[in-house]
């Protein structure tokens, strides 16, 4: 994956360490994180932003949760069932910003429950990134056309 040759300007992104830390620590575990969320857009060269870092894993909670004690990080568990079907949501102190952890992300529909993987892509500065067209319709799940059509364009344009 060609990532972040598209936006001229200058990034604004959180420190990079702690999700490096995250994802390495994470990998080692066996555990395969992909970063999502506006830190994709930024990575892709679509967005000049990233406010915090959106990170999925696809596993069972236990190890997430052993591989999370391994970063030595400090998190809570910031699930919430109302909208978001994702089995676990952890908040992990980055230190000036969160890493948002989202453990088989998935999304509540009027049809049921769908699934978003996390599968990794590319890498941007060494973090591994998820997959646009799961983000693309995690996006129009979450009624953010804007976004969507930002990673659908950046899709269509791709051979």
């Amino acid at each position: 994956m060609n990532a972040g040759r598209g936006f001229l300007g200058r990034v604004r992104i959180p420190p990079l360490d702690p999700l490096l830390h995250l994802v390495a620590t994470f990998e080692k575990q066996g555990l395969a994180p992909a970063v999502g969320g506006s830190g994709l857009l930024v990575a892709l060269g679509l967005a000049d932003t990233a406010r915090d870092w959106d990170v999925t894993v696809d596993a069972e909670v236990p190890p997430v949760v052993a591989a999370l004690e391994h970063t030595g990080l400090p998190y809570r568990d910031g699930t919430d069932h109302d909208f978001y079907a994702t089995e676990r949501r952890y908040v992990v102190d980055g230190g000036d910003h969160d890493l948002d952890l989202l453990v088989n992300f998935a999304i509540r529909t009027p049809g049921g429950t769908e699934r978003l993987p996390a599968r990794v892509t590319g890498r941007w500065r060494g973090v591994p990134l998820a997959d646009p067209a799961v983000w693309a319709r995690a996006y129009r799940l979450m009624n953010r056309p804007a976004k969507a059509e930002t990673l659908e364009r950046w899709l269509a344009d791709r051979p």
